[in-house]
């Protein structure tokens, strides 16, 4: 039966134990990932992706005259940037694309796709070292994901069509972009056996897409009034908090374009020309995000800003 690993948090921290939040226990949170799937949601990836290991196992077999055995582990649900983090470099990967927007990545450890070059010539198999892959062998890894994606289109077809095709190969994680850095994604962690050799694939999907279409394929669950009154409790203490949680407020000007070669060259004195006009207000930015406009002035012996415009953020 496979487990569900809770996502890195910033700085290492992790969702806290049930016995930790009995005991009144701090436990730090990421807003960023709040909206959690439900447990029934949960469970209908794992039968998806347990289907898709199989699958994969089955195709696989037939191919190399070796054992070959794919197990799921667990799924987990991270930010984009979070899994990113985790895989080694280099990293032999299939950048996915799917007919619902769920882009993604799949993760071969070199050592399978070693191990499957090494079989299919013939070869005795036996302990492989991870490295770069060649051109050679990057087509290998380009079959064993083509043959991974077939296996999750049949895994995902009682929940929705995914039209699933490989849009791309990388061994750089970072230079990949399958997705936003903040963009939830939905992690099946798949322990591949070849021969003598084991290591963990990976498969990273963009959450969102997937979990619009699970509503109608999970399970209603029915909840008493007590829990439903508990939910509304801790809905209202969120919202009674979030106004008071501290912010960082700031003016930003205009980006200025320049070239790389100016700015190594910058040397104390220099005068750098903004391209942000007199007459031009500035932005207020709250995480990000563009709040007002407002012009420089003082408040006393300090310096302010007078708003002058604010900004409709859409809902």
């Amino acid at each position: 039966m496979p487990t569900t690993r809770p996502a890195q948090r910033p700085g290492g921290a992790r969702p806290g134990s049930a016995r930790e939040r009995r005991r009144g226990a701090v436990v730090a949170w990421d807003f960023r990932a709040s909206g959690r799937m439900a447990r029934e949601h949960l469970r209908v990836l794992e039968l998806a992706f347990e289907t898709l290991a199989r699958q994969w196992t089955t195709q696989m077999v037939t191919r190399l005259r070796t054992d070959v055995a794919v197990e799921l582990r667990s799924v987990e649900q991270a930010t984009y940037d979070e899994h990113v983090a985790t895989l080694p470099v280099p990293a032999p990967l299939v950048v996915v694309g799917t007919q619902i927007g769920a882009a993604g990545l799949l993760h071969v450890p070199s050592e399978v796709v070693l191990s499957v070059v090494d079989h299919g010539l013939g070869g005795p198999g036996g302990v492989q070292q991870p490295r770069e892959l060649t051109e050679l062998e990057v087509g290998v890894l380009r079959d064993l994901g083509d043959k991974a994606l077939a296996a999750l289109d049949y895994a995902f077809a009682t929940i929705t069509p995914l039209g699933a095709e490989r849009t791309g190969t990388e061994q750089i994680p970072q230079l990949a972009q399958a997705a936003q850095a903040s963009e939830q994604v939905v992690v099946a962690h798949l322990a591949v056996t070849v021969g003598t050799t084991t290591a963990e694939a990976t498969l990273a999907l963009v959450l969102a897409p997937i979990q619009a279409r699970l509503g109608s394929t999970a399970a209603p669950t029915t909840r008493t009034p007590e829990e439903l009154a508990a939910e509304a409790r801790a809905q209202a203490a969120v919202v009674g908090a979030v106004p008071e949680v501290p912010v960082e407020v700031g003016l930003r000007l205009a980006p200025t374009a320049t070239t790389p070669d100016r700015v190594l060259q910058l040397a104390v004195g220099d005068v750098v020309r903004l391209g942000h006009p007199t007459s031009r207000p500035l932005e207020v930015v709250v995480a990000g995000q563009v709040l007002a406009r407002a012009v420089p002035t003082a408040s006393s012996t300090r310096l302010a800003c007078l708003v002058v415009s604010t900004e409709e953020l859409p809902r």
